[in-house]
């Protein structure tokens, strides 16, 4: 997903985690079949969100002209298929809220999360598509508004980073109701 956080239980745990990330120097788009290790078990995918969040809809119109939307809709659809060729026991989108789905109806509706229901005291509401278990269990806190996420603000590299990071409370029980 968009952070080391998601596939952290799971490396804890024993699995062979694989990270596919054009910042790690692999593109999603050149893997074929063969790239791809045998009996993939599951599938953590977070395609970046600066085409579809909602928090940057007055871009959109520019995005959709200029073929950033087409470029971040390739990744989705490159996701997708390499779902296909796994089969893999579960498999999870993540993305905030905003128009991945109406861009990509075969998704169908997302399931919602809040950082807050899983032990992270802020708000970023994400949907999640896919074949997983939704059965997390929750540890709900109050939102702090004035925790350190909420906080930041900015337009670097960094700053965003740090925003689509996984919740570590929501990557914890992502994974002990998908083991």
């Amino acid at each position: 997903m968009s952070s080391a956080n998601i596939p952290s239980p799971y490396k804890r745990a024993g699995y062979d985690v694989y990270q596919v990330d054009i910042k790690l120097g692999i593109d999603i788009l050149e893997l074929q079949p063969e790239d791809i290790p045998d009996n993939v078990y599951g599938i953590l995918a977070a395609p970046p969100c600066t085409d579809f969040a909602g928090s940057g809809a007055q871009y959109w119109k520019a995005k959709d002209l200029d073929g950033r939307t087409d470029s971040s809709l390739a990744l989705v659809d490159k996701t997708l298929e390499i779902i296909s060729w796994c089969d893999p026991k579960f498999w999870v989108l993540e993305n905030p809220v905003g128009r991945l789905s109406k861009l990509r109806p075969q998704l169908g509706d997302p399931w919602y999360f809040q950082p807050w229901h899983y032990g992270d005291a802020y708000t970023k509401k994400t949907g999640l598509w896919g074949t997983f278990n939704k059965d997390l269990i929750k540890q709900e806190v109050t939102p702090d508004p004035n925790s350190w996420i909420m906080k930041l603000g900015g337009k670097s590299e960094r700053t965003k980073e740090l925003r689509s990071m996984t919740p570590l409370g929501f990557a914890e029980a992502f994974f002990k109701a998908n083991p």
